[in-house]
């Protein structure tokens, strides 16, 4: 035991300050300590057998030490949230420039003590067990990894490497010592050397650089154009975090810029400059902000760290109305209390705090807020040049339909539908919220709309026209962009937001991602000033007190507080909210029948389904790998060739991507890397010169172009993530081929 101890300790010690090296600024504790002890545990057991099995609770123990998994964690269980923050924390490897901060980037710190524990896990093993070469590899592997990830020109660094491996080597052998020295130099010196090489840790023997999702190893950076576009949207398969923001608890939108001016067929970014100064201190007053905001206890402070955003814009919540970020230096004070860095866009790792004016009225406390708007708003009442009037005013309806029928308004004429539907959402509202809300229900739940990134044409109307009238199907921005249209139709000062929903809530702040970017409709109300609502289906799921898109909005109670008891006529938004509410109950009955059915020996059946659901994909995969088996049941290269190809073109078949019979290899290469950004140029080669080159290259050809195959799929397995591998492995689109 005391000899396991005195070899394990510098060695173990060597491997934990090789990883450390990827951290510039180190997490306060002793985890790493804690770590390198567990790993020795279970090697100072007598025998082997115990020894193996104290390696499990260990390893146990080391991962809840390295991700501090506790039970208020908001993921069941242990190791649902150990392996997502493992992976979170891996990928973040190829987000962030090396060396990190351990502080901010508490997963990846995570990552490093799981990788010193496994190392000197292996390495206490194999010195226990008198396994001299075994705890050499680990030593040089545990000390070379983390060189080909952050690499060291020190040739110092190598004869480091050198001395500890002889070390454990002397201190194993007792007999035979100077071959097994002269040998394990010779391993060492060879690692060393790699390891202590830049150039050469690149494509190391473990080739980590290969496993990067990302191979540019540039951190990566997502940038948006936010004016409106309603021609289609995709967002990619993997998610990126752009930006982390430690704030409120209850979920705020994040807002970017807003989209104040409607030209004829779309919205668009129109802001007034007001200013130019360093980012400290109060932003330009603005007159349409209620008196309350001036006091301070109705700030929100938002402490917002830009990861991967590439934008020019200061992302803050609600109505931004006090900036202090040093490290952007002078930006552009706008109008609304939008804010833009003054040197073009902000640096990966550009951190700043914003205090916010968020209001959170309730239904009721808006229910009987006026139409009173000062002069500023406007042109929020303004759709392409003209200017319509104010909600309420007498004899409005009439005015505006007449603009349907005048040659010099001709542009809003594709609009009358949308008007038509506006009028009778709003008819019976006593106030503004009213209209607002049976929009926003129209939209969201009851007018048969349904979500949609990829759009039907139009047919030469404007997007939104056709969206409302005839398409019903489309993404945030046509489902924001009419609803400002129509509360404008209607005298109500609207605009759409850009930015971000609230993302996800995860260790004291909320992570955003580039799937949260999202547009919504700001609204403006007297005392309160400009309120977010969203009537986008299925986004934007924020519980807030002021819109229909609330967790404690009833749609019953709201239709006669807004619109008054029913008096035989329609009621336009009231029918829409009676009808959301008639929705709910019966969703709720059903909910209640479907537990009953459960509770009655639905539990059998439902594992019955489940059996038969993996009978079923085990049969497809089954199915697959026989098919592929035999098509390399062959002797001839150019059949073995055609197999590859064919078994290339089966995974793509099975993620929804179509190849073609004739595509040649230099296409298949494009096609993979348009897809998933792999290179398959060497696959592509190989697989050309099996099949079309000279007769007595086709054999090694054919072999090469099966390995570089196998590496290929592996990298896109790994780009995929586990749900769009798991959904071609069940597919039989390539099977039916």
């Amino acid at each position: 035991m005391v000899r396991t101890i005195a070899v394990y300790a510098p060695a173990a010690a060597f491997v934990a300050l090789a990883w450390l090296r990827l951290e510039e600024i180190h997490a306060e504790g002793a985890d790493v300590l804690v770590a390198v002890l567990l790993a020795l545990a279970p090697a100072l057991a007598p025998t082997l057998a115990l020894r193996l099995a104290l390696t499990a609770p260990a390893a146990l123990t080391a991962a809840w030490v390295a991700f501090e998994v506790h039970a208020t964690d908001d993921r069941p269980g242990f190791f649902r949230p150990v392996l997502d923050r493992f992976g979170d924390g891996f990928l973040d490897y190829y987000d962030v420039t090396l060396p990190f901060s351990a502080l901010e980037h508490p997963r990846m710190h995570g990552v490093v003590v799981l990788a010193i524990f496994g190392f000197c896990l292996v390495l206490a093993q194999a010195i226990a067990a008198r396994r001299p070469l075994p705890a050499v590899l680990a030593v040089i592997a545990g000390a070379g990894w983390p060189v080909t990830l952050y690499p060291t020109r020190s040739v110092g660094y190598g004869a480091v490497i050198l001395a500890v491996a002889l070390f454990v080597l002397a201190g194993l052998r007792t007999t035979r010592l100077l071959p097994a020295l002269v040998g394990g130099a010779a391993i060492v010196v060879a690692a060393a050397g790699a390891s202590s090489s830049a150039a050469l840790a690149k494509d190391g023997v473990l080739a980590w650089e290969r496993w990067d999702p990302n191979p540019s190893r540039s951190p990566v950076s997502v940038s948006y154009v936010w004016s409106a576009n309603y021609g289609g949207i995709e967002f990619p398969r993997k998610k990126t975090t752009v930006l982390r923001i430690e704030g409120p608890e209850q979920g705020l939108y994040w807002r970017a810029t807003t989209l104040d001016q409607f030209d004829s067929d779309r919205w668009l970014e129109s802001l007034t400059p007001l200013s130019t100064g360093p980012a400290r201190g109060r932003l330009p007053d603005d007159p349409l902000l209620p008196a309350r905001s001036l006091n301070r206890r109705t700030w929100v402070r938002q402490d917002v760290e830009v990861v991967a955003l590439r934008d020019e814009r200061i992302v803050a919540a609600a109505q931004p109305v006090a900036l202090d970020g040093p490290e952007l230096g002078s930006v552009f004070r706008l109008s609304g209390g939008i804010v833009r860095a003054y040197r073009g866009t902000l640096k990966q790792g550009a951190r700043y705090t914003v205090r916010s004016y968020a209001p959170r009225p309730g239904p009721a406390d808006l229910a009987g807020v006026e139409p009173h708007y000062p002069p500023g708003l406007d042109r929020f009442l303004a759709i392409g040049r003209t200017q319509v009037e104010r909600f309420g005013e007498e004899g409005r309806d009439e005015r505006v339909d007449a603009l349907f029928g005048d040659d010099r308004y001709a542009a809003l004429w594709p609009y009358e539908q949308l008007w038509n539907q506006a009028r009778r959402l709003r008819a019976g509202a006593r106030t503004p919220y009213g209209a607002v809300v049976a929009i926003e229900t129209w939209l969201r739940s009851t007018g048969g709309f349904r979500y949609d990134e990829s759009p039907p044409p139009t047919g030469g109307l404007p997007p939104l026209a056709h969206f409302v009238a005839e398409g019903k199907a489309g993404y945030c921005q046509h489902f924001a962009g009419a609803m400002a249209l129509m509360l404008r139709f209607l005298g109500i000062p609207a605009r759409v937001a850009a930015g971000f929903t609230s993302g996800k809530r995860e260790d004291g702040g909320w992570t955003v991602t580039d799937h949260n970017a999202h547009t919504w409709v700001e609204v403006w109300f007297e005392g309160y000033g400009w309120l977010p609502f969203d009537p986008t289906p299925g986004r934007g799921s924020l519980a807030a007190d002021y819109s229909a898109s609330s967790a404690t909005f009833n749609a019953g109670d709201a239709a006669e507080a807004l619109f008054g008891p029913s008096s035989g006529a329609t009621r336009g938004g009231a029918d829409e909210l009676a009808r959301l509410a008639l929705t709910k109950e019966r969703l709720a009955e059903r909910g209640a029948a479907g537990a009953a059915r459960r509770d009655d020996g639905g539990l059998g059946a439902l594992w019955l389904l489940v059996l038969l659901g993996a009978a079923l994909v085990a049969a497809v995969a089954a199915a697959k790998t026989v098919r592929r088996r035999l098509r390399y049941v062959t002797r001839d290269p150019r059949r073995l060739a055609a197999a590859a190809r064919a078994e290339l073109a089966d995974f793509l078949a099975d993620q929804r991507i179509e190849v073609r019979a004739s595509a040649t290899p230099g296409e298949l290469h494009e096609l993979v890397r348009g897809e998933f950004g792999a290179d398959g140029q060497r696959f592509a080669a190989a697989l050309a010169e099996a099949r079309f080159g000279p007769a007595a290259g086709a054999a090694p050809a054919a072999a090469r172009a099966r390995r570089e195959l196998r590496a290929l799929l592996r990298v896109i397995r790994v780009r995929l993530g586990r749900t769009a591998r798991f959904r071609g492995l069940v597919a039989v689109r390539s099977l039916r081929a």
